[in-house]
């Protein structure tokens, strides 16, 4: 497995600010949104293709500059796909890129792991009777740190207790990492 990153600092850069002005037009998903849905799509039984991708992460309406930008773009997403599915196939825990908390920043933006998490959900709810197809308990069960992440519930009951409770918040956003390679494996391992 290559330890070097699939983007370099500006490459990261070009795509967060790209998603970031997007987003901001049209309500897409920013970069750590972006990373949760390619995570996603290396778990999930039935990979999106790239164009199928691109319709979920800009609903629909990506804004391209040029073709020139588009290609830049599409080839950098590319690239971060083939990142994460090298870190989920290593078997190792996964390495969600940013903090494992649901803590707002001070300008009451939504934490970074509630995108990445808001990401995640959303390919599980495009193909809610796939992700459930196989033992739905255990799927819901191994699933639930990455929803109660996403705050996509936050009025139930059981999230918001866990929201009242510091440490049992922590415990459970720092799950994430085994739960995305549990769920892959119970996807994807041979029986």
């Amino acid at each position: 497995m290559s330890t070097v990153p699939a983007l370099n600092e500006d490459q990261l850069e070009t795509l967060a600010i790209f998603l970031e002005d997007h987003a901001e037009m049209s309500d897409g998903l920013d970069f750590f949104a972006l990373h949760g849905l390619l995570t996603a799509n290396v778990v999930t039984l039935e990979p999106l293709s790239q164009d199928q991708l691109l319709q979920v992460l800009f609903d629909g309406h990506a804004k391209w500059k040029d073709a020139a930008q588009q290609k830049e773009i599409e080839n950098l997403i590319q690239l971060l796909q083939n990142e994460v599915t090298e870190l989920i196939e290593s078997g190792q825990p996964f390495p969600v890129p940013c903090d494992l908390n649901v803590e707002a920043d001070e300008d009451n933006e939504a934490a970074p792991l509630e995108n990445w998490a808001v990401g995640f959900m959303l390919l599980s709810m495009v193909q809610t009777d796939l992700w459930y197809s196989k033992d739905e308990n255990t799927v819901a069960e191994v699933l639930f740190p990455i929803l109660y992440a996403s705050g996509l519930h936050a009025e139930d009951d059981a999230f918001a207790e866990i929201d009242e409770d510091d440490r049992l918040s922590a415990q459970v956003c720092e799950a994430i990492p085994d739960a995305v390679i549990d769920l892959f494996l119970h996807y994807h391992s041979t029986e």
